[in-house]
């Protein structure tokens, strides 16, 4: 195994891996392969070496563990029709964006055969082009969903019933709790239930002069909950509480808005219990303070390394929670940051190169290599693998022991949730914003804690919002 100093710098910076943006590519550095329109070039007819081109995020992490990768399978000789497959990995440049990169390429005949770094809402937008593959009915893909399984993940990655994506790593998000908080209300782990956190706001102010004495002075800390312009907010604070009330219902599919509504009231009543003590103001690291000024947060893990690096202990200063789930017992189904592997299906591919690509990420993940890729993944990018079992398969199990913060995350990879899957999220959330979350808030911020203050009107208006900016039924 690779030394834990990856590992101690877990997820810092990991959001920068979203970007995905591409350049030309399809070059096969003068070797001959099928070509685009399918004719059989002479290297074909005589064996030949077949190269394809695969691209991974900006990220020279991520370049680094894919190359290895590649230049591991090429060494196996493996062959499509005769010809030695050989995998090419180049490194997607940062500009001018990760979609306008890849419609670029497709448009002008220079796409690769398979890429990392895609999600599920530019999946959407592949595939109503018809320029990505359909995974679903692939007996390999099947294989890897088992191997790593994923079971319980591949539903909330479907677009319109098919599989585009093969998901690669996931960022699960979480209510990071004060522990020394939630002490003075007599709890000793987190919260699961909104019965739990009604429990607590409902005694936010008779514990005033407790909470004052360890630097507590708010119950939440989110300062982008009245701003429109930062739409991708309400992936967490939205989103976050929905999924887990609604069990993994879905918000958009196609072109209809399928949002549940009582489950939208109930998840924006939830951050309404918080009342007139949520914190909207910027701060910076509050959880490296020596005494944290709020109850909790919405976090992805990104921090851990600043946490230890100050000092902070989890199980003993913070503590991660599930999503807050309605019933004792539901599952606490959460959104996740999550990304993945798509073939591209256009013409500069021919099928060789296809099933050349195939062949690659079969031989990545197939039963006997996925526990130890994706370990290597964790170690090279330090981002969680999607897969169902890192906190039972003993491949991972010394990793999980010395950070118990992962185990704590890696519990609810299964019930994390990608994005929506159209193009228009970011006008649908800042619709919502404008409609719903903005003047629900303003409402809230008047509220005594653990009284929320009805939703209903406010989530009918962002419904209305969200088809029109959407183009929704």
């Amino acid at each position: 195994m690779k030394s834990r100093k990856a590992i101690a710098l877990f997820l810092a910076g990991a959001m920068a891996a979203a970007a995905l943006t591409a350049c030309g590519g399809g070059s096969n550095d003068g070797q001959t392969t099928a070509s685009g329109g399918g004719e059989e070039t002479q290297a074909e007819a005589s064996g030949g070496t077949l190269v394809v081109d695969f691209w991974t995020a900006p990220q020279q992490v991520q370049y680094d563990f894919w190359e290895g990768k590649a230049e591991a399978f090429n060494a196996t000789g493996t062959q499509v029709n005769g010809q030695t497959v050989e995998v090419h990995v180049q490194q997607m440049p940062e500009s001018p964006s990760s979609e306008a990169g890849i419609q670029n390429a497709i448009a002008t005949g220079t796409a690769p055969a398979v890429s990392e770094n895609i999600n599920r809402g530019f999946a959407a937008t592949l595939a109503a082009s018809d320029v990505v593959y359909d995974l679903s009915a692939e007996d390999w893909f099947n294989d890897v969903i088992e191997a790593r399984q994923m079971g319980d993940t591949m539903e909330s990655w479907a677009i319109d019933g098919k599989q585009y994506v093969l998901p690669v790593y996931v960022n699960p998000m979480s209510w990071q709790w004060n522990m020394k908080a939630l002490e003075v209300f007599g709890y000793d782990e987190a919260p699961t239930t909104i019965a739990e956190l009604q429990d607590i706001m409902s005694q936010w102010n008779d514990k005033a002069d407790e909470l004052a004495a360890i630097g507590v002075t708010h119950s939440f800390y989110r300062p982008s909950l009245q701003r429109p312009d930062q739409y991708w907010d309400r992936w967490y604070d939205f989103m976050m509480p929905y999924d887990a009330i609604s069990q993994g219902k879905s918000i958009v599919e196609g072109t209809t808005l399928t949002m549940d509504k009582d489950a939208a009231v109930k998840a924006m009543e939830v951050l309404g219990l918080f009342g007139n003590t949520i914190q909207q103001g910027e701060l910076s690291s509050i959880w490296i303070e020596d005494q944290p000024s709020v109850l909790v947060t919405i976090n992805a893990p990104w921090e851990i390394s600043l946490y230890r690096e100050s000092n902070k202990v989890y199980g003993e200063d913070y503590v991660y929670g599930p999503a807050l789930v309605e019933n004792e017992g539901d599952t606490p189904y959460c959104f996740a940051d999550s990304k993945g592997l798509t073939f591209y299906k256009t013409d500069n591919i021919s099928e060789d190169e296809h099933q050349g690509a195939v062949e690659f990420v079969k031989w990545v993940y197939n039963a006997e290599n996925s526990a130890q890729t994706d370990l290597e993944w964790l170690n090279a990018t330090t981002m969680l693998p999607v897969r169902g079992d890192l906190n039972e398969n003993e491949t991972f199990a010394s990793v999980m022991e010395e950070y118990p913060e992962l185990s704590a995350l890696a519990q609810w990879v299964p019930y994390s949730m990608p994005g929506l899957a159209t193009d228009k999220d970011a006008d649908i959330w800042t619709a919502f914003t404008e409609s719903a979350m903005s003047p629900y808030i303003g409402t809230v911020t008047g509220a005594e804690p653990g009284n929320a203050p009805d939703a209903t009107s406010f989530v009918e208006a962002g419904m209305e919002a969200m088809k029109t900016a959407g183009g929704l039924s």
